[in-house]
């Protein structure tokens, strides 16, 4: 009986051996897999009609939570109390690319 038990252990430690490097090497990879690691931003001259939402929708990227925390982002980067913008305002946007969108 304890050899049985002394093998299943040896065998549970072999497989947890064999097993392991191959669980590092698929984080590595997915890991190498990420996009958008940088923040940028760009310039946006708001439009007649125009609201914070529909830029958001227009300019966010999928690294942030929800389009209110982009909107946030926004006013904080703009420097905006409340989330009113006018026709002509400039307004700097951020966005996550691998490059700068001028360059793709």
């Amino acid at each position: 009986m304890k050899r049985l038990f002394a093998f299943a252990v040896i065998l549970g430690v072999l497989c947890m051996v064999l097993i392991f490097p191959w669980n590092a090497v698929e984080v590595q990879a997915n890991d190498s897999m990420k996009m958008n690691e940088r923040k940028y931003f760009t310039s946006y001259v708001v439009e007649k009609g125009d609201t914070l939402w529909d830029i958001a929708e227009r300019f966010m990227t999928p690294e942030y939570e929800s389009i209110y925390c982009y909107i946030l982002e926004v006013m904080e980067s703009n420097h905006l109390e409340s989330t009113n913008i006018k026709q002509g305002q400039l307004l700097v946007l951020p966005y996550y690319a691998d490059a700068p969108s001028w360059i793709l």
